[in-house]
Parts: C-alpha cells; sequence; structure tokens
C-alpha cells in the first residue's frame, strides 16, 4: 500500500490495494485511520461490484439502512443489492432516472445530518463519468473552523442548527413544511467522535435555522459563515475516471457536485456507514 498524500487542502491517493477482496479487520482498521487522518481518500482502478464495495463498507462499520419518506423517489436498481444505490442521471425508455439525485449541480452539503445520526463515512464508484463537469468537491471543516472570523465563531459556539432536506440540490427547503420533511438539530460545531478535533457542522444545502434565532437572523449569521467554509483554500475537486472509488469522512467535511448535462451519462455506486448522534 503507497499513500500518496494530493496537492490540495485534504485527501490522499491509496495505490496498490484491491477490494475485489474485502479487507481483513487489521486493514479495516489501518483505513479507517488513514480516512480520518486524511478526511478523503481516493483508491484509483478498483474493478468490483455491488456486493464487493457492501463488502468494503461493512468491514468499516455498520451500513447505513433507512426508511425513507413515503414521497422520495427510489429507482429499482435501490433494491438491487440492500445498502446500495446509484447517483444517476441516466434514464430508462421511459425517461425514468435509473438512479438517486440524477441531474446537474448540487451544493455543498453532509450526508444525512438531517437525521438524528449522521453517516460517519460515503463511498462512490465511478461507472460512468461525464465528458464535461459532474465533478465532486470536498471541504475542509476543520480547517474552515479554525479560520472562522471571531464574532462567527461566537455566534455559532455552543449553538445548535436545524439541518432539514427536502431533496432538492440547488434551494433551500420551505421551512413552513417542516413538519412534513426530515429535519433534526446538531451542534454547530462538532467534536469530532473519533479525532477530538472540533469542525464546522452547518453547509449551504440543509442548515437553515440557529437555535434561538428566528430564520432571518440565522440568514444573516450562516451566510458569511457558508461563503467561508467554500472558499477554494478549503477545497478539493476531483474530475472523476471510471473505477475511481473514494471514500470520505463525512464528519470533517463537507461535499459539493459541479454541474453537468442532462444528456452526459454520470453513475456512481453509493453506499454509507452509519454514525452516531453528535457531541457539541
Amino acid at each position: 500500500m503507497k499513500i500518496l498524500p494530493l496537492d490540495a487542502p485534504l485527501g490522499a491517493r491509496i495505490e496498490g490495494l484491491n477490494f475485489s477482496n474485502t479487507p481483513d479487520e487489521s486493514l479495516a482498521a489501518e483505513l479507517r485511520e488513514i480516512i480520518y487522518a486524511y478526511q478523503m481518500v481516493l483508491f484509483p482502478e478498483q474493478t468490483f461490484e455491488a456486493p464487493e464495495q457492501l463488502a468494503f463498507a461493512k468491514a468499516l462499520g455498520p451500513v447505513r439502512r433507512r426508511k425513507l419518506p413515503d414521497n422520495y423517489f427510489s429507482p429499482e436498481s435501490s433494491y438491487d443489492t440492500p445498502g446500495i444505490a446509484y447517483v444517476s442521471n441516466i434514464r430508462d425508455e421511459k425517461g425514468v432516472p435509473t438512479g438517486i439525485i440524477p441531474d446537474g449541480e448540487m451544493w455543498f452539503h453532509h450526508d444525512t445530518c438531517y437525521t438524528p445520526e449522521p453517516d460517519k463515512f460515503t463511498m462512490l464508484y465511478a461507472v460512468a463519468v461525464p465528458k464535461v463537469g459532474g465533478h465532486t468537491m470536498w471541504g475542509d471543516m476543520y480547517a474552515a473552523w479554525n479560520t472562522l472570523p471571531d464574532e462567527l465563531k461566537t455566534a455559532l459556539d455552543g449553538k445548535r442548527a436545524l439541518n432539514v432536506y427536502d431533496y432538492a440540490t440547488i434551494e433551500r427547503p420551505d421551512l413552513a413544511k417542516l413538519d412534513e420533511i426530515e429535519h433534526a438539530w446538531h451542534p454547530a460545531v462538532v467534536t469530532h467522535p473519533h479525532t477530538g478535533r472540533q469542525a464546522l457542522f452547518v453547509n449551504r444545502l440543509m442548515t437553515c435555522q440557529i437555535e434561538g434565532l428566528d430564520e432571518a437572523e440565522s440568514r444573516a449569521i450562516l451566510e458569511p459563515v457558508f461563503d467561508h467554509a467554500e472558499k477554494r483554500e478549503f477545497i478539493y475537486e476531483h474530475p472523476w475516471k471510471p473505477d475511481d472509488f473514494i471514500v470520505w469522512d463525512n464528519l470533517s467535511t463537507i461535499h459539493a457536485r459541479t454541474h453537468f448535462e442532462l444528456g452526459d451519462d454520470r453513475r456512481l455506486r453509493r453506499c454509507k456507514v452509519s454514525g452516531d448522534a453528535l457531541a457539541a
């Protein structure tokens, strides 16, 4: 195994491993430490199928499975291998997407921060990638918190934030419909349960309100926080290649997707490792 840190604010490339064989506990423990250290890890040129990817996820921890809302579109592909979902814009002959979150840009977010126990790790395997765009970006939320201006740190420290998701990709949810939408309150600044470091835990797509403040007051604080966290100095942008496999620490990073055209096929295979309730 060769670990090559990326020339970026976060991330590493790891060569010399083949995940068609499930990692044993010793290797899985080592990989967890590497993911925590680098926050996002690329394993290029992997050639495994969905069952092998699921076995890899299980080696890192319990696989995330949850009951989806009744109004959530879940394509047939999501039931092929329970625990695996496909993120794809490819349509069937009737024009129905064969994957979830199909089209275009997606704002920065933490996965499942709108549930009581956000994911620990998320992982994507590139099956098909568009000719232009469709990159994934990751942001270092340790660095974002450490460099946040003092007045914004004071406004967030010790406060909880409301995270909401109605399955849009570049729109904030309507809080008037909060009872109908998945949502959860989490510390705006979390202590990472493994590293013990403080990380900013708010994001543009899903964080809507700060505890004790109304929407307008919250927005006045959150907008400059989002702008700060999304500065290029904290971001790594990855142009996907087929057979890329990337795993990231969902608690210390935010991620987003750049725009790509509707007819430019993109298909990534996703699974997740469950997390726990977060501590301020």
